[in-house]
């Protein structure tokens, strides 16, 4: 990815063990933001959703209209995930589905080196890639092991999502400093309004 996206939405796949096998059941928060042509940035984090035998074929044919709507995707191990998802999505899909399933399936394969890209994906700078590594290794609700002044995992005192975290790694990227002065001014402003209070 050599520019930032006007659409762009970040995936953390989820796995779980079982008969020696990875399988996937779950995406976390994935964190949609949109740049506005005046260069406002907008958010939405939706929450965990989680996968089985009837939701692989739709998470697909989701995906596939995201890809088609001019969407941006980051996904941590994508290689991985789009692996797991598109076996699953044909394994588990009812016959009124299978064709749309193949449907989305070669539209993902399309786009797959363009618009849906792997975490550590386009960049050369060693400390960028690092910070990438490390929040796509990070497990989900990680603790605040630094009484709440780590710079990326907590703000406002409450554990910031792995999505937004990968988020910031990838303005900090991709964006000159006015701009992800911006964004980070965007994001801050919104999780203030969005997040929970803390509990007293």
């Amino acid at each position: 990815m050599l520019h930032y996206p006007d659409k762009l939405r970040v995936l953390f796949p989820g796995y779980e063990v079982r008969d020696h096998r990875y399988h996937l059941v779950s995406i976390d928060n994935v964190l949609t933001v949109h740049r506005r042509p005046g260069g406002e940035f907008m958010f939405q984090l939706d929450p965990l959703q989680k996968l089985g035998p009837r939701s692989y074929a739709r998470c697909l044919i989701d995906l596939a209209a995201d890809l088609q709507a001019g969407y941006t995707l980051i996904v941590v191990e994508r290689d991985r995930f789009l692996f797991h998802l598109e076996t699953a999505a044909r394994e588990h899909a009812a016959k009124k589905d299978s064709d749309e399933v193949e449907r989305c399936a070669h539209v993902i394969l399309e786009h797959t080196h363009h618009r849906i890209r792997d975490h550590l994906d386009g960049s050369d700078d060693g400390m960028f890639r690092a910070d990438r590594m490390m929040v796509g290794y990070r497990k989900r609700g990680s603790r605040d092991t630094q009484g709440g002044t780590g710079k990326w995992n907590v703000h406002n005192g409450i554990v910031t999502p792995r999505a937004e975290q990968l988020w910031h790694a990838i303005v900090r990227d991709l964006c000159d400093v006015r701009t992800s002065h911006r964004a980070f001014a965007a994001w801050d402003r919104w999780t203030k309004a969005n997040r929970p209070p803390m509990p007293r």
